[in-house]
């Protein structure tokens, strides 16, 4: 999967993510632009934090490989919280400080007092380890929101969800799971996630790193009072004393901690406005980088006042297929020169005869 969304046409900027690979844009998209269009500028939001591990030596390497090698190609790195900007711009890595949670859509994320509050807290997270949903067990009436990316993660269910399992022994007893029904896994809309917090009390996330988490913005702008452990990767960029409430690490104490939340006065609404301006601020982060670029570029442009006309959610469109088809287009569409390098029409020829030998055998399984 690639996932990116083109910010303007002239100059040439595209944003993009980092999923699971350090700089997985770059390596995507730069064979196609070549060295024949000019200066493209790609900004990246890290989805994982670089403070863990050697994660930023790895960054850096990459960084300066492709600075090379595509010269014409100009990289800006998203720093999360301002620990990873410093880190960052130590290795001498162009950088800015934007958390990527400013680029949720504030409208699609809202305050709904129709709904009924039917759970004391709310958990949206990955069915994986290093989420340690397990810290939840002590809560007295709380609801899980997941999905699934590797199959380890459905190891890790087996030890959350009493039935999963024959004998029970998933130790969230007092946890609800309105995506598993009759033993699946059913996906959630998002209308239906806002539903769920809309029902819910309080937001809770017990990761000790990762992202800057998106989950957690999302409470703050359905007004819900968030719960946490302390973490790297910069979800706390947008937390508040007044409706963050700080907890250790274990389910006796996170328990405690949502009691806390339950007992706070502030209103939603005051949550929300708080958060939407943090997220502001940091948009304006993001909006005088563009600004530099242009006139880097010989332009006089001010991105401020043209913010409605190149943002969309999270900044990012999905391209299942790969670069071998939509987003191939969609580069040449925004006017670039693409090329189509013989190693990656190899590698696409070799993914169609897959499929194509994929559905062959299943068809003839069926005929016999």
């Amino acid at each position: 999967m690639t996932a990116i969304h083109f910010v303007s046409d002239c100059p040439r900027i595209i944003h993009g993510y980092n999923f699971g690979n350090v700089l997985s844009p770059i390596p995507q998209i730069s064979p196609y632009i070549g060295k024949n269009n000019g200066h493209v500028h790609i900004t990246i939001t890290l989805t994982w934090t670089i403070l863990q591990n050697n994660r930023l030596e790895l960054l850096a390497n990459e960084y300066f490989k492709y600075k090379r090698k595509y010269p014409n190609i100009i990289v800006t790195i998203l720093a999360n919280e301002p620990k990873e900007l410093d880190a960052l711009r130590s290795k001498n890595i162009r950088s800015c400080l934007c958390s990527h949670n400013a680029f949720l859509d504030e409208h699609l994320y809202t305050i709904n007092s129709e709904k009924q509050k039917k759970y004391d807290a709310v958990i949206n997270s990955r069915m994986s380890p290093y989420k340690r949903i397990e810290l939840a067990r002590d809560i007295k009436n709380s609801c899980l929101i997941t999905y699934f990316l590797d199959p380890s993660d459905q190891d890790y269910a087996r030890t959350i969800v009493p039935y999963v399992t024959e004998d029970g022994r998933g130790v969230c007893k007092n946890m609800n799971f309105p995506q598993y029904q009759n033993g699946q896994w059913k996906w959630l809309s998002r209308e239906d996630v806002n539903d769920i917090y809309a029902q819910s009390r309080c937001g809770v996330i017990l990761s000790p790193y990762e992202g800057a988490c998106f989950a957690s913005a999302e409470y703050l702008l359905c007004g819900l009072p968030v719960v946490t452990t302390a973490s790297i990767g910069g979800r706390d960029e947008f937390f508040d004393k007044d409706y963050v409430i700080y907890t250790d690490p274990d389910p006796k104490s996170v328990a405690e901690a949502v009691d806390k939340a339950l007992a706070l006065t502030i209103s939603p609404e005051e949550i929300r406005n708080r958060t939407i301006e943090k997220m502001h601020a940091m948009r304006s982060n993001y909006c005088d980088m563009l600004n530099n670029i242009a006139k880097e570029e010989g332009m006089d442009i001010n991105f401020h006042e043209k913010w409605g006309d190149f943002f969309i959610n999270k900044m990012l469109n999905n391209y299942p297929g790969g670069l071998e088809n939509e987003l191939r287009e969609a580069l040449k569409n925004a006017g670039l020169r693409v090329s189509f390098p013989v190693i990656h029409r190899l590698h696409l020829y070799h993914k169609l005869f897959k499929e194509w030998l994929r559905k062959y055998k299943f068809k003839y399984k069926i005929l016999r």
